[in-house]
């Protein structure tokens, strides 16, 4: 499982939601809860689209493959931190650009920045289910292991892809509490 951690979101505009919310009882708490929780929510919505940036998988099919939650904690009326994990299990090889070829020969390419390479032992074969790449354990023909790329967990878990979750909160977070001051103001809105 990764987790996403942001420090300090909004520290900027905390100081104008305390002073425009500051008599409205609970107010200050729902905008910026209100907010955190778009801006986690539009970073969940975007993490495919990060890790298809970085990894040679589409965005469908990272979807389709990870379990994402989202946990905003708090302590004593006030917001403390908003944690989004993700897990799910490794992705055969045939989920990244791997080509295969008649004469048995697989390449594959899991990183986008990073070159194509030759797996000299695997082949490409239907044994256990559905078509994989596998390769020898030993010298006799059985057993073999499947071979996978990393985890949408793991591919959470790059510098890049963290740097962009974590820029997309931060710039949600800012142009969404504009809203929610509003939204408090005005009395909009049921909690």
């Amino acid at each position: 499982m990764s987790v996403v951690r942001v420090d300090q979101v909004g520290s900027n505009s905390l100081d104008r939601v305390n002073k425009l919310l500051a008599g409205i009882p609970g107010g200050v708490y729902k905008a910026t809860y209100a907010a955190l929780k778009r801006a986690g929510d539009t970073a969940k919505t975007k993490a495919g689209q990060f890790a298809a940036a970085e990894y040679t998988i589409n965005k469908g099919t990272f979807v389709r493959n990870v379990n994402m939650k989202s946990h905003i904690s708090s302590s004593g009326g006030s917001i403390v931190e908003m944690k989004i994990s993700y897990a799910s299990s490794v992705l055969p090889l045939l989920t990244f650009n791997t080509k295969f070829s008649r004469n048995g020969q697989v390449q594959t390419q899991v990183k986008r920045n990073g070159g194509a390479s030759m797996l000299e032992h695997a082949f490409v074969a239907s044994i256990y289910g559905p078509i994989a790449v596998y390769e020898r354990v030993g010298i006799p023909r059985f057993p073999v292991e499947q071979k996978f790329g990393p985890s949408t967990g793991h591919m959470m878990q790059n510098d890049r892809v963290i740097e962009k979750m974590d820029e997309t909160i931060r710039q949600t977070y800012e142009a969404r509490v504009e809203h929610e001051i509003l939204r408090v103001l005005n009395g909009w809105g049921g909690r």
